[in-house]
């Protein structure tokens, strides 16, 4: 937008002798545009010499793909360089096992595969929290993945159909896994084991070894990516974007999206997000095929109420993105904000296909004319249209809207600190406690020692919560049918 707009004043510059008044008066008005959108983006307190922050770097791409990429350092570029060995020979693996079939069909949508290999992905890093003999290379089994079936981007039925491979490391790099001598298989996800050998597969059930240290692998200074977010989160959230690194077809999808959707003007410090998680995942609901659920869902009142404590909190919002793979609650939801008396530009997902479900082996079933294909799509643009909000209204028991506030205090584009308001306040899950770990929001506003508005309710305990007895927790974690 910017560069058509600087090229018509360009033209306006060299041709204005040859123009009528009504062109040079559309002219004029493009360039009052321009000038907004400057005032408009954070870029703007920044010289022509001046050092941009690497966060802020993306706010060119309000409305375009941008996604944080290993080339540009800090954590992304250390877990690629580790995932990435010069010899997978040599290389000591992880081998990420999937489900056993005596299980059932795997369920588990974008939300919790994304939780369970950032877990995964931290055990490999630091080696079960013993970095005697340094990290290990997370691969997987090269299983089929239940969303990528009928995936016509890709020969195989796995997840790369959608994203960039976890290594460079197949699974025939790996031990062979009745080698005694040289692997070892994991009958518990806590069990202890001997760090020497070369290749570690993983148990074969829903449930991950959760790590308690999530950051000291790196060999990065506390602070090095954004000083003001606590390390486990920033390797956290580095993690989970490591794994939804889209392929080149994929980013195309998600650009076109954002286009649609996206005001090119919209201010990510002013806008509010809420990634809607229902459907299948509350209980009582009448979905054949699916388990009962694993929520009570909370009413839309308290999704409204939550809405208007973040406008009385700070008078400046002005938009609200509303996203959800439930298409009846979500009408229903812009139908209530539409009620709110004062002006709000109401930002909705243009093609989402709204499949009406999480679960990753029934995403075609309750609506025609969809597929796995469109709806991984789908749920992908709306993760990346919610990285476009600071405020956010989540609710805990969703790995899906967890994985939205954690990422978002990392790689959003608000360049504040992100607020959280859960309104599934018991859930105790590390990922939900990362979620609301910071500024999460009481409702009761102070100001803060920079003078900045600021959430009495700090839960300065959540990072603690998050590094306490997380192998009793790790099942919260996992939402099998979530998305």
């Amino acid at each position: 937008m910017l560069i058509l707009v600087a090229m018509s004043i360009f033209i306006y510059a060299n041709l204005s002798h040859v123009m009528n008044t009504s062109q040079i008066e559309e002219i004029t008005r493009l360039r009052i545009e321009l000038e907004r959108a400057r005032s408009l983006s954070p870029l703007s307190r920044f010289g022509p010499n001046d050092k941009v922050p690497p966060y802020l770097s993306k706010t060119a791409s309000i409305n375009s793909y941008w996604w944080p990429s290993p080339d540009r350092g800090g954590m992304m570029s250390r877990l690629y360089y580790n995932q990435h060995p010069k010899d997978c020979s040599k290389a000591r693996l992880l081998v990420w096992r999937s489900l056993d079939k005596k299980l059932g069909v795997d369920n588990r949508g974008l939300g919790a595969m994304g939780t369970v290999a950032m877990w995964h992905m931290m055990h490999a890093l630091n080696d079960g929290d013993n970095l005697q003999y340094g990290s290990r290379v997370l691969i997987e089994d090269g299983e089929m993945w239940t969303m990528a079936k009928g995936c016509t981007h890709s020969k195989e039925q796995t997840r790369e159909c959608y994203f960039e491979p976890l290594s460079n490391c197949i699974f025939s790099d790996a031990d062979p896994i009745k080698n005694n001598k040289t692997s070892h298989v994991l009958n518990t996800n806590d069990e202890e084991y001997d760090r020497s050998v070369r290749t570690l597969y993983t148990t074969d059930t829903y449930f991950p070894r959760i790590t308690k240290d999530t950051y000291s692998w790196t060999g990065l200074p506390a602070g090095s990516e954004r000083s003001n977010i606590s390390p486990e989160i920033v390797s956290v959230a580095a993690s989970l974007a490591y794994y939804f690194r889209p392929q080149p077809w994929l980013q195309n999808e998600i650009h076109e999206r954002l286009q649609k959707s996206i005001p090119w003007d919209l201010d990510p410090d002013k806008t509010i997000g809420v990634p809607l998680r229902r459907s299948d995942k509350c209980k009582g609901h009448n979905m054949a095929g699916l388990g009962d659920g694993d929520m009570d869902c909370p009413s839309l009142d308290k999704y409204y109420d939550a809405i208007n404590k973040f406008l009385n909190f700070e008078p400046k919002i002005e938009n609200i993105i509303v996203t959800s793979e439930d298409k009846a609650a979500c009408d229903k939801f812009i139908g209530m904000l539409e009620t709110i008396p004062r002006k709000i530009r109401l930002i909705t997902h243009v093609g989402d296909v709204q499949q009406g479900t999480g679960s990753g082996s029934m995403l075609t079933k309750f609506k025609k004319d969809i597929t796995n294909e469109s709806a991984v799509v789908s749920a992908m643009a709306s993760l990346h249209m919610q990285m476009r909000a600071r405020y956010f209204v989540i609710t805990s028991k969703s790995t899906w809207t967890s994985t939205v506030a954690v990422m978002a205090r990392v790689y959003g584009f608000a360049t504040e600190n992100i607020f959280v308001i859960d309104i599934e306040e018991k859930q105790s899950s590390p990922l939900a406690a990362l979620a609301r770990a910071g500024c999460s929001f009481s409702g009761n506003v102070a100001k803060g020692a920079d003078g900045e508005k600021k959430s009495v309710e700090k839960l300065g305990d959540s990072q603690k919560d998050a590094k306490g007895d997380k192998n009793e927790m790790a099942e919260k974690d996992q939402g099998t049918n979530d998305n």
